[in-house]
């Protein structure tokens, strides 16, 4: 049932809980006390403030009701209704005579610059929490989380169904007309789907937007906003807060809090800005912990976290920093260990400087790489499966992190032993995404080989209509499945354009990367890629090779290079900068009308990983070992 104002008496009276005369504690941004309604000794009552007014709820034995209410049922119980309201009401009238205050009640909006707009937001935000409690969507989806509808109360979680109509009419009935509502809650009717309702409040208390987060998983844009609003005011901000805690999500900050950590605010996932800190500062703010979950490139997780260090020493605030275990958040951590555990670890952990900074990501690298290697048995294949080598996947143990420079003799080879990989990779590993930037090959002409070589037959005989309808039928699944692996976003071919060059290859790939992590790129004609940096080096050869290598520091995935490599009886003997740069060297040769496949490397422990003969199928040219 939604919360009767004008029956509690609070329009009318200034209420909070330290009037109450009973020992509280602060708990998170509430305030917690013993219950007087079923155990004494027992501090599960909480205090929250509810829209501008106080209230209370105890969560084990579910006592709710405002302020007025709490001193009817634990002073005057004895009385009926009426007579305790009207005890109650003269109980904290001699408050405020004793203290000398006169004061009128006022809701917080009303003194808001803007107010009409805190006033549509509270009464989406009363609706919506209505609707939670009669939802069991909401509240199944609440209760994965580890929340009941008692503790999303204290937060004003709520459910919005997408269907704005029961709300329009609901607010017309409390004087809010529906010109206002279109105004300021502009996105209602954009997201018409089933949601979780988060709403965001300022350091005054006062809501200045209302989120939605989508109760389905994997969903493409999982938190929207209802009201269009400042998007730097961090979520669950506090003032008077010296040492806030800074994490990205909303339930990792809802979480920390229910479990009374003091100060956990939320950047609601976006990047920590200068804006973000100056207001924590504005609210007293004097030092900062950021507690990040891990990202899989931990190198761009680095330089992230320095800059968000020379932010704070911009504004003179001492910072901390904590990368989480692979896959936690600080919502499981604080339901699986609790608040006391987290609190110790940020006392334990260093003050951040460049130095500190730098040592302390270096400790928790080596850890991470023993925790993965010790977690991985001895029969599991760390990188990515290749079926149709199988003996090169056991020796090199799959398709890893790398730079590998692809040569053959003769040259054309070269390219069709990249294409008989990337369609192995992608058949083997359903996680995989393969980027196929083509410099010297059309990207019709490599629809045409990779459907050759997934039907067995030749190029020619894909480009028409067969004679035969069982190898129409097999043309026709092939293609079926080439459209599925690029539907599915597993397989991308890049044909070469004038603007196309190593910068704004750089740059895509890099927002692929953010999107798919299990990302291998595979270049075609490294040697017919525009460089348009790195003029200080003469040597074109050195020139690309360094692009390349900068590349694959900056992406951390699996990338081929496929080029001119020269090959005399002393070995492979250049270019140069390539064997130098390269993780491992592809080298396909021709002899006596036999194709033998060898992997050198420098890198890896020893020079020669693998060498093994490679069958070329006849008639669509397909590759895999003997």
């Amino acid at each position: 049932m939604l919360i009767d104002k004008d029956r509690t008496g609070l329009q009318s009276i200034k209420t909070h809980p330290r009037q109450l005369g009973i020992p509280l504690s602060r708990w998170g941004r509430n305030l917690i006390s013993s219950c007087p309604f079923h155990a004494p000794e027992e501090t599960s009552l909480f205090f929250y403030d509810a829209l501008g007014y106080w209230r209370y709820r105890c969560l084990q034995c579910g006592n709710e009701g405002d302020l007025v209410e709490f001193v009817m049922r634990s002073r005057f119980n004895g009385l009926d209704d009426q007579a305790a309201r009207v005890e109650a009401l003269e109980f904290f009238g001699a408050q405020e005579q004793t203290n000398g205050e006169q004061y009128e009640y006022e809701h917080p909006w009303i003194k808001e610059i803007g107010g009409e707009k805190a006033k549509v937001l509270e009464q989406f935000v009363s609706y919506c929490h209505w609707a939670a409690c009669k939802s069991e969507s909401s509240a199944e989806f609440l209760s994965k989380r580890g929340w009941s509808i008692g503790q999303a109360q204290l937060y004003g979680i709520g459910y919005y169904s997408g269907d704005p109509e029961p709300f329009i009419s609901y607010c017309m009935l409390a004087g809010v007309e529906r010109h206002q509502i279109n105004f300021y809650l502009d996105n209602l009717e954009v997201y018409q789907e089933p949601r979780i309702t988060i709403p965001a409040r300022n350091s005054k208390g006062i809501i200045h937007s209302v989120y939605g987060r989508s109760m389905e998983e994997n969903h493409p844009h999982p938190y929207i906003s209802y009201a269009s609003g400042p998007a730097d005011i961090p979520f669950n901000i506090q003032s008077d807060n010296e040492r806030p805690i800074i994490v990205e999500g909303f339930f990792d900050a809802l979480t920390a809090d229910l479990a009374g950590i003091p100060g956990v605010v939320s950047t609601m996932y976006q990047e920590l800005t200068q804006s973000h800190l100056y207001k924590l500062k504005a609210c007293g703010a004097e030092a900062v912990t950021v507690i990040l979950r891990r990202d899989s490139n931990r190198r761009r997780q680095e330089f992230q976290i320095q800059k968000y260090l020379q932010q704070a020493e911009n504004l003179n605030l001492k910072f901390k920093s904590i990368i989480l275990p692979k896959d936690e958040t600080i919502d499981q951590l604080v339901r699986k260990n609790g608040a006391d555990q987290i609190l110790e670890l940020i006392s334990h952990t260093e003050e951040d400087t460049i130095h500190t900074h730098r040592r302390s990501v270096m400790l928790q690298d080596i850890k991470e790489n023993f925790d993965n290697a010790m977690a991985c048995p001895p029969t599991t294949s760390v990188g990515y499966s290749l079926s149709k080598f199988p003996k090169l996947d056991a020796t090199i143990d799959g398709i890893q992190s790398g730079c590998f420079f692809v040569s053959s003799q003769p040259f054309g080879l070269k390219s069709i032993l990249l294409s008989s990989l990337a369609l192995d990779l992608v058949e083997s590993n359903p996680t995989i995404k393969i980027i196929y930037i083509a410099l010297e090959t059309p990207r019709r002409q490599l629809f045409d080989r990779f459907i050759a070589m997934m039907t067995g037959e030749s190029i020619l005989s894909v480009r028409k209509q067969n004679s035969h309808d069982e190898t129409n039928k097999k043309i026709l699944q092939a293609t079926k499945d080439l459209i599925a692996y690029v539907r599915q976003n597993r397989l991308e071919i890049w044909e070469d354009t004038p603007a196309f060059d190593n910068i704004e290859m750089l740059r895509i790939l890099k927002e692929e990367l953010k999107e798919h992590q299990d990302l291998a790129v595979i270049i075609d004609g490294i040697d017919h890629l525009k460089i348009t940096d790195r003029n200080e080096i003469s040597d074109i050869n050195e020139r690309r090779s360094t692009v390349m290598l900068d590349l694959y520091k900056a992406l951390d995935t699996p990338i081929f290079l496929g080029g001119e490599l020269l090959c005399t009886e002393s070995g492979l003997v250049g270019p140069r900068p390539y064997l130098r740069d390269s993780d491992a060297i592809f080298w396909l040769e021709s002899k006596g009308g036999n194709l033998f496949l060898t992997v050198d490397s420098k890198r890896l422990g020893k020079n020669h990983l693998y060498q093994g003969n490679v069958i070329m199928d006849s008639i669509s040219s397909r590759m895999n070992e003997e």
